[in-house]
């Protein structure tokens, strides 16, 4: 009698798992004969009871494995198809418009076209796939050259904002990662003989014979997301002979110092930058180094102010290569930003954009006659100390050197 109570216990108990481990089932007699049997079989009920709980956690055990595989991607995921139109500018407009808005030759647009292809073909949009290098290149060009949004850019070209934005943003970071192959400082030989070379060719700087780069500063009112505000930036950028830029720094204006630039730091710890015995030339708001050569402050005599007009064309150069670039790339004009790090993308993109037009000798901007060009603003409160003994040694010496001394001056 005790047996037979604790089989049905043991029943019991079994039953109760089945109730909790699975979901209501409809267990039909014909499933299992044992249970059929009119006979009063304690142990093949319990052994029938077992079968049906070790069905039951099979079945369990499989449903919940192929949920968990369908769950885990498949390694071979089918690429992200590309599936608005393609932009193409070239087709779209004419040649007068397509200049007007993008500010270079179709043909130039090809050749960067050509040259960005491996490099933009590396881009990956989070969520999207990657665009044709064609509208790649084109959305990022409209952005910069433009001063455009991009809610207007995507409502003109009937795609989705946020698509705009992350094409845009990849091709600054693209380019950015790539610094040194479009914004090159001579560091072989034979770069810095050219380099020094390049000036000769232009007759108002030939007497020059050591200079090796032109620097200039350009001060930017920047909306930047981060700050909710407007913050005045500077740009600083080193030019050569042809017009092309060799470095270029964003810093906030108010922690600007050029020493603290990279360039500055690099000059000041390896003076092996630049052939030994050249320098830069920059205006008054550079300090005066053995390596970076600025006007006298206070002309107490002719060769003084001599010296100074010789240097003048040197600046001049610099503002056209600032003029250029914010007559090619309209975003300039009214720039914003999330934070300052985007910023330097931003620039440094428009530098190497620009460097690539030099290269390919574009004449896509149209001449308007003016001498200068007024955008952005001079960097006011910044002024560079001349109390470095080796850079006014320096000084004195090219100055006898390049302004002849007469007899009672």
């Amino acid at each position: 009698m005790e047996e037979r109570a604790v089989l049905a216990n043991i029943a019991s108990i079994i039953t109760k798992d089945l109730l909790i481990d699975q979901p209501p089932v409809n267990i039909t007699s014909g499933s299992y004969p044992l249970l059929t049997t009119a006979e009063d079989d304690d142990e093949a009920e319990i052994f029938a009871l077992l079968q049906q709980k070790r069905a039951a956690t099979v079945s369990r055990k499989r449903r919940v494995l192929e949920e968990s595989l369908g769950q885990i991607p498949s390694q071979k995921v089918a690429k992200l198809e590309w599936n608005y139109a393609e932009l193409n500018l070239l087709h779209r407009y004419t040649d007068v418009q397509f200049e007007s808005y993008l500010h270079m030759r179709k043909l130039t647009f090809l050749k960067v076209q050509q040259t960005l292809e491996e490099t933009l073909s590396g881009i990956t949009l989070p969520g999207y796939p990657t665009p044709p290098t064609q509208t790649m290149l084109s959305l990022a060009m409209w952005k910069l050259a433009t001063d455009e949004h991009f809610e207007e850019i995507a409502r003109k070209f009937r795609l989705p904002w946020a698509l705009c934005q992350q094409v845009v943003r990849g091709f600054w970071h693209c380019i950015s990662d790539n610094y040194e192959s479009f914004i090159k400082w001579p560091n072989s030989l034979a770069a810095q003989r050219s380099t020094l070379q390049g000036y000769q060719q232009l007759e108002e700087l030939r007497c020059f014979r050591e200079l090796f780069g032109i620097i200039t500063l350009k001060r930017l009112d920047v909306f930047l997301e981060s700050e909710h505000a407007e913050v005045p930036v500077v740009l600083q950028l080193i030019c050569n002979a042809e017009r092309k830029i060799i470095d270029c720094y964003v810093e906030l204006f108010i922690e600007y110092s050029f020493e603290d630039s990279p360039i500055g730091q690099t000059l000041a710890l390896n003076p092996r930058t630049m052939p030994a015995g050249s320098y830069l030339i920059g205006n008054g708001v550079f300090p005066l180094k053995s390596y970076l050569m600025r006007p006298i402050e206070a002309e107490c005599f002719r060769k003084d102010v001599v010296f100074n007009d010789l240097l003048r064309p040197a600046f001049q150069v610099a503002e056209r290569v600032l003029d250029t670039l914010a007559r090619r790339f309209n975003t300039l004009y009214a720039l914003e930003a999330r934070d300052l790090n985007e910023v330097r993308l931003i620039v440094e993109s428009i530098c190497a954009m620009h460097n690539l037009c030099e290269e390919y000798e574009d004449n896509g901007l149209t001449d308007d006659g003016q001498s200068s060009f007024s955008w952005g603003g001079p960097a006011e409160g910044i002024r560079g100390s001349e109390k470095d003994s080796k850079g006014l040694q320096r000084r004195a010496e090219l100055l006898d050197e390049l302004v002849a001394i007469e007899p009672g001056e």
